[in-house]
């Protein structure tokens, strides 16, 4: 190994240093064990890498290294000022030259670990904490559990499956205070921006996208764009007494001297790409993420009420250019529902000790959506085919790598997020409750990459093979 390859491990361990004095780590991608210019995610730890060409195991390499630019970036811009100094004799000061040099340290390393024996044992980490199931005596404490989410997934098909026939004969039940028509009073609409695409464009632009050595589309930031917003979602959401309550406003979150803040006047809607695998092919999963900036408590004593809250809508594509299937859930990881697309049918096989899936209904992947939210919990109440020129008020964009270093005056950046991936704030009374099932602080929000999204079993979120456990065809 060369002098300068020694200089620039000297310097990641001098930043990971850093990052834990002064409590930056960033837990969105897992760390490699005495690789830091290497962080992982499940999609990439499912590759065999045995089975890979050599181009495809150095791209496989070079994936790892990207996540790790990403991470160690935001953790240096976390990092205080009394953080920074002592790394001014291996990193430059100014960001992109920070990049410039983590980048050209990785080229470096990853030239010689190309050399070496291929990378085989990368794990991603299991989000349950195992010893909780053995203190709480998982295998019986599981089996009310088991019943209670049987229950409560029929209960939230039943509703949906009510509203959305509501929704089909444009019928308005006051009662209830759930409205079909556009321009009711009982809901208040939040767009994006007008797609310059429609859904059927832009898997067709899909379709013409080169694939690197893994399978992975190469998208041109402008072509990500594009898509993203093609897909994007319309929020409807329930008002109180005819007026949307403060709690029930997407929020932007800000960070200022040393606190994030939650921002109603700025309705932000948050997405990034992700990776996942269907059979033999490459995944894009579009992502978009609402914040609200609390639940409120129903009644003397709810579990589930807190600061934060908010859902994902992900969307699921081929790079041959066809729609799979929507899935959402809450960002504690609770509510877990997956949507096939047309074409598609999931036919999940699972054994006893594993939650069974929520599947809802049948959606046109040739249409944008709207999803229509419950006031104060976010419950998704229906989806249906967004209106062709709807009106509503108008959300920001933004990358949801903003939330893991939100920019302030003052000068280091702030997140929401600790170094184990929760929003501290968030933490909610139910984790007195469900802390047999091995989740850590369930209900609390979190960050991507960390969601456990079932108590029976283990399932992630992130789990690149998950529409295989869903037993797509």
């Amino acid at each position: 190994m060369s002098e300068e390859e020694h200089r620039c491990l000297a310097g990641y361990a001098a930043l990971e240093k850093a990052a834990q004095r002064f409590e930056t780590r960033d837990a969105r991608h897992q760390r490699v064990e005495h690789l830091p210019y290497l962080r992982t995610s499940r999609f990439l730890a499912s590759f065999d890498t045995r089975a890979l060409s050599e181009a495809a195991y150095r791209q496989w390499l070079f994936h790892h290294h990207a996540l790790a630019v990403e991470g160690l970036t935001i953790e240096w811009k976390r990092l205080p000022i009394a953080g920074k100094q002592p790394l001014d004799r291996y990193w430059p000061s100014k960001e992109r030259a920070f990049k410039r040099k983590l980048k050209q340290c990785g080229a470096l390393l990853l030239a010689h670990q190309a050399e070496r024996p291929r990378l085989t044992h990368i794990a991603a980490q299991d989000h349950y904490q195992t010893w909780k199931r053995w203190v709480g005596l998982y295998p019986l404490a599981a089996i009310p559990f088991y019943h209670g989410v049987v229950s409560e997934q029929t209960m939230i098909r039943r509703r949906q499956n009510v509203f959305n026939d509501k929704l089909n004969t444009a019928d308005i039940t006051s009662a209830s205070g759930l409205a079909a028509e556009s321009d009711s009073p009982s809901w208040t609409r939040f767009t994006g921006p007008i797609p310059a695409l429609s859904p059927v464009e832009a898997l067709g632009q899909l379709r013409q996208q080169p694939l690197d050595a893994l399978g992975v589309p190469q998208l041109s930031e402008a072509a990500r764009e594009q898509l993203v917003d093609a897909f994007m979602p319309t929020l409807a959401i329930e008002n109180t007494d005819n007026t949307l309550a403060d709690n029930d406003r997407p929020v932007q979150l800000t960070a200022s001297r040393g606190a994030v803040a939650r921002n109603p006047d700025q309705p932000t809607l948050y997405t990034h790409i992700s990776l996942g695998r269907y059979r033999d092919q490459v995944t894009l999963q579009l992502n978009y993420s609402v914040w609200f900036s609390e639940r409120r408590p129903e009644g003397l004593l709810d579990w589930l009420a807190g600061q934060y809250n908010g859902i994902t809508w992900r969307v699921h594509l081929l790079p041959s250019g066809a729609v799979v299937g929507y899935d959402k859930m809450h960002q504690c990881g609770c509510w877990y529902q997956f949507f096939p697309a047309m074409g598609f049918r999931p036919r999940p096989q699972l054994p006893l000790a594993q939650e069974p899936f929520n599947i809802g209904r049948t959606l046109d992947p040739r249409e944008r959506h709207t999803l229509w939210l419950e006031a104060n919990t976010h419950h998704l109440l229906g989806v249906s085919a967004a209106p062709g020129s709807e009106t509503g008020t108008a959300m920001e964009v933004h990358p949801y790598s903003d939330l893991r270093a939100l920019e302030t005056p003052e000068g280091p950046s702030q997140s929401p997020f600790d170094s184990r991936g929760l929003i501290p704030a968030s933490r909610r009374p139910e984790r007195w409750i469900f802390w047999p099932m091995g989740i850590a602080s369930p209900g609390a929000l979190r960050i991507h990459g960390t969601h456990a999204i079932a108590f029976i079993g283990r399932r992630h979120f992130d789990d690149p093979r998950l529409l295989r456990e869903l037993g797509l065809e």
